[in-house]
């Protein structure tokens, strides 16, 4: 049961903070929200993988750029299957155009600036209720939100070209229409049973961009 919930967890922290947040909302700015969930979406984005908004969303930018390249800073092909299902590929220079208009945001700086010390003071936090709640709450949102974007990073690109793989959507909520997503970034729902765009649509949405 112990898996069971921290899967379950770690599916709601991934589609919020990742899918929702890093991905639509901070990279692509699909849609516009309230700060008050710009926090919520920083907070759960933190607590899976520990990476910022700022380098995620700066790095993504660079792969919608150079795309199946080998400039794209997780190419399968560039970079080496292994090292981009491990999500351990390296970035050593992002250029200021993928970030200047996170820079202005300052509540994407600030989770940038002190995300080690809010993923740690959230662990041990709920390290002090006890072991299980440790692993479902920590360790399960962590290690499965590195397996499973780096599942997908290695999966919808395996033949140099963006692929939908639906049953992605299973490790890495709301990605597996990638190619969809390839041809339509801007989109904040990818599919008629995209639960991430049925979510943004019922929860986040605060006006289409542009409104």
């Amino acid at each position: 049961m112990i898996l069971l919930y921290g899967y379950l967890f770690y599916y709601f922290a991934a589609m919020v903070g990742i899918s929702i947040g890093y991905h639509r909302y901070f990279t692509h700015r699909s849609f516009k929200t309230s700060i008050f969930l710009e926090y919520v979406m920083l907070f759960f984005g933190t607590i899976c993988g520990g990476r910022s908004a700022l380098t995620w969303a700066a790095v993504h930018r660079m792969h919608h750029a150079k795309s199946d390249t080998e400039d794209d800073p997780h190419s399968p092909a560039y970079v080496g299957i292994w090292r981009v299902i491990t999500s351990r590929w390296h970035v050593e220079y992002i250029p200021k155009k993928y970030i200047v208009d996170l820079l202005k945001n300052p509540r994407v700086v600030f989770f940038h600036r002190y995300r080690t010390h809010i993923h740690f003071t959230y662990a041990a936090a709920v390290l002090l209720v006890g072991i299980q709640p440790f692993v479902i709450f920590v360790v399960m949102p962590f290690v499965l939100a590195w397996a499973g974007f780096g599942l997908l990073n290695w999966i919808s690109h395996k033949d140099s070209k963006p692929a939908d793989v639906p049953i992605m959507n299973i490790i890495a909520p709301g990605e597996g229409w990638h190619k969809y997503h390839h041809d339509h970034p801007m989109a904040h729902k990818l599919n008629k049973f995209d639960i991430a765009g049925w979510t943004i649509e019922r929860v986040f949405i605060k006006s289409k961009p542009g409104c």
